[in-house]
């Protein structure tokens, strides 16, 4: 039973025969109704938390569609969202999720001429005309806008599309799903995915609608060609859900307090004086309260003056003028946004000073706290789009390239492995104070704490690479250092006879 917190109808009916019989029931009866836990309370202070209890595709159907027409609301009209959009496309992807391709060569080595000639290849087909069917992102913008919907809209599609012999992707957006299928033959359809009984997805069913969302019919696609990449919080849910809807609602309170307060502000700076009059004058000439003249004396035909700049102003006798000093929000709006900002920031896993770019309220050691978890969860974004994205596609591209005869590789789909061989560089981050931590990486990798892998994958770089391009430099500075050398006793000889 509920509890109401309120006499029920027994022990009111007692009330009148027995007061502290009444009493003492009720006392008894709220004690054994108080719940064990305090977060299953069901009194009235609990009365807005829900109870209800469902799968994940019952309790997000009804809601998908309004929390995500929301969350791109507030992306086309918010200072706030776009913020922390913006956090994860720069730090996620930046400059775009580098391919290094692994091949092993006959020396147990690596292949580097062949590993240079397929990252020559890919880089070539990541550009807009190649990898884009409609020609206008590369394959590093498709990761920004990946990031952007995912966390907007919860997910987003992309379909591998074999175009003239061209392997080419084109990127969907969930409303492109078509959810008013129930079933497709003996499969269960659960909005617009079809699954079998495990709840893997078998195809997708998708909607040909021209650009203004004219829909003719659906189409089903196998799930092979199809690259899915929802926000999944629970085991059995098959459709995405936008994360981003724990700060939706406070982030449109915001809007609106902004709004009201700049209101607020410009309403208010209008009203600089107020005229007080006794009554004993103002332009009423003797006539009586209430009554009014436009004729001479200083007496005015409305009650409203507006102070122009540099303008002289008369006043009736019996009036003065008392100066307004209104009271804003401006000194209370600066801790309210902020509030708003760290709320909404850590919902997505980022802080205050990511998503605002305020570091007003920070030190080194804070800083580079809050940087480092940041860069936590940076970093699981880019490991999912590694998996889900660039790997799927890239060994899709290594079969195409190798069937179409583009790249001629001896046995490939008997050794795939051996060729399949990559790994993909990350985009890094700057460190805060370099001096200081340039010092601690030193001291931790001559100690074993870390390896120069881990230091140059936090830049964003390959170790092996590193290690090249310095032996290449110090035998340049080797070599120049030599023959500067050689010059210098003939450089000396010709001073002595041109003197």
């Amino acid at each position: 039973m509920k509890h109401t917190g309120k006499p029920n109808t027994w022990e009111r009916m007692l009330a009148v025969v027995s007061p502290k019989k009444a009493l003492e029931r009720y006392c008894y009866r709220t004690a054994l109704e108080r719940s064990v836990y305090a977060a299953a309370n069901q009194g009235r202070v609990s009365e807005g938390w829900t109870t209800l209890n469902g799968t994940a595709e019952t309790m997000n159907r009804a809601e998908r569609d309004i929390v995500r027409a929301r969350a791109r609301d507030l992306e086309r009209n918010s200072d706030m969202l776009p913020a922390e959009i913006l956090a994860l496309e720069r730090n996620v992807v930046g400059t775009g999720i580098v391919l290094q391709a692994k091949i092993a060569g006959d020396d147990s080595g690596e292949d580097e001429e062949l590993n240079s000639r397929i990252e020559e290849l890919w880089k070539l087909w990541c550009r807009p005309e190649n990898c884009d069917i409609t020609g206008r992102m590369s394959f590093s913008e498709m990761q920004q806008m990946v990031v952007r919907r995912r966390f907007v809209d919860g997910g987003v599609l992309i379909i591998k599309v074999y175009e003239n012999d061209q392997l080419r992707l084109q990127m969907l957006e969930v409303d492109d799903l078509d959810t008013t299928l129930q079933m497709a033959g003996s499969n269960r359809v659960v909005g617009g995915i079809e699954i079998n009984a495990y709840g893997r997805p078998l195809a997708y069913h998708i909607k040909e609608a021209d650009v203004y969302g004219f829909t003719a019919k659906s189409v089903r696609v196998a799930a092979d060609r199809v690259i899915y990449l929802p926000i999944l919080t629970r085991p059995k849910q098959v459709r995405e859900f936008s994360p981003a809807a724990p700060s939706l609602p406070r982030i449109d309170d915001v809007n609106e307090f902004i709004s009201s307060a700049v209101e607020k502000e410009r309403v208010l700076s209008y009203l600089s004086v107020f005229i007080e009059s006794t009554g004993l004058g103002g332009g009423f000439g003797g006539l009586g309260r209430g009554v009014q003249t436009n004729s001479g004396g200083g007496g005015y035909s409305s009650n409203e003056r507006v102070l122009e700049q540099g303008a002289i102003v008369n006043l009736a006798p019996g009036e003065k003028v008392s100066t307004i000093n209104p009271s804003g929000v401006s000194s209370t709006a600066h801790d309210m946004v902020r509030l708003t900002q760290r709320l909404a920031g850590s919902s997505a896993g980022l802080s205050y000073e990511a998503t605002s770019r305020d570091m007003s309220q920070v030190n080194y050691s804070s800083a580079r706290q809050g940087m480092l978890e940041d860069q936590r969860t940076y970093k699981q974004w880019q490991q999912y789009l590694i998996t889900h994205l660039c790997d799927n596609v890239y060994l899709e591209w290594l079969d195409w390239m190798v069937m179409s005869g583009r790249l001629s590789l001896k046995n490939y789909f008997r050794d795939k492995p051996k060729y399949q061989r990559h790994t993909w560089i990350a985009s890094g981050w700057e460190w805060i104070d370099p001096v200081k931590e340039s010092n601690a990486n030193a001291k931790a990798l001559e100690t074993n704490q870390k390896t120069l892998q881990e230091i140059c994958s936090e830049k964003g770089k390959d170790w092996r690479d590193v290690i090249r391009q310095r032996a290449i430099e110090k035998q340049l500075i080797q070599e120049m250092q030599t023959e500067e050398g050689e010059e210098q006793p003939s450089a000396k000889k010709n001073t002595i006879l041109n003197n």
